[in-house]
């Protein structure tokens, strides 16, 4: 059992609830994803760990009717674009949890516009936020070779970057696009292509051989594909 598991079911049978359980190991695996360190050495033994959350979350065992917390998932292709428009509506992201979803967050109260930009960051992840820092830019999260930066948009224009009258959460959080289906079957399409000279070939090894080779293809175009999208919007404000 890992120690996620674990502490999953320390804090369910402290009485945590479901939907706070998985917000809260969301956020710890964020977290470690973006420091690399393990678990029990960054928050300690697993059932003292497990203790304190569950007491320092204890008042918040009767959830908060105008907390507005949302977990939305879209691919490299329009992410860009749902980024800007969840942050004109004064969604924050807080992080990107393990399986690729953006984790935001509103201000029930006074909910302000955040804008993102994304960069692809294969090594100096700490030069990309230094050169990006001083502009106000914070990094958010990261998934793969992304790495997503956010900004309040009251840095540049003040008190008017406040929304009076927020929209309604969006009632999907299942944003891939078209374009995401088509790249999947384009690479399933070339794995099966890739195949062919091995059938005729009749070697297994040779088999074996095309499939890493397919996906390698596949997703160097993929990189590519996300690289040149990131290009084209680099410098505008999201």
């Amino acid at each position: 059992m890992t120690y996620f598991d674990e502490l999953t079911e320390r804090l369910r049978s402290g009485g945590v609830p479901e939907e706070q359980v998985t917000a809260t190991i969301d956020e710890l695996a964020g977290h470690l994803a973006e420091t690399g360190a393990d678990p029990e050495a960054e928050f300690g033994p697993v059932d003292e760990f497990a203790a304190q959350l569950a007491e320092s979350r204890g008042d918040a065992a009767q959830p908060d009717p105008t907390a507005t917390t949302w977990r939305w998932i879209a691919d490299a292709f329009v992410e860009l674009d749902h980024l800007a428009t969840f942050g004109a509506q004064g969604w924050e992201v807080t992080h990107v949890d393990r399986t690729g979803h953006f984790v935001s967050r509103r201000d029930p109260e006074r909910p302000q516009r955040w804008e993102y930009r994304r960069e692809v960051t294969l090594r100096n992840q700490a030069g990309v936020v230094e050169r990006l820092s001083p502009d106000g830019w914070e990094l958010c999260g990261a998934w793969g070779p992304f790495h997503y930066f956010k900004r309040p948009v009251a840095a540049s224009i003040g008190p008017a970057a406040e929304l009076s009258t927020p929209p309604e959460m969006p009632q999907r959080s299942n944003f891939l696009s078209k374009k995401f289906w088509l790249f999947c079957g384009a690479l399933f399409a070339g794995l099966l292509v890739l195949q062919v000279p091995a059938v005729l070939i009749n070697g297994s090894f040779a088999v074996l051989l095309t499939i890493p080779i397919g996906m390698v293809v596949g997703g160097a175009l993929g990189v590519g594909i996300s690289w040149a999208t990131q290009r084209k919007a680099r410098g505008t404000d999201l």
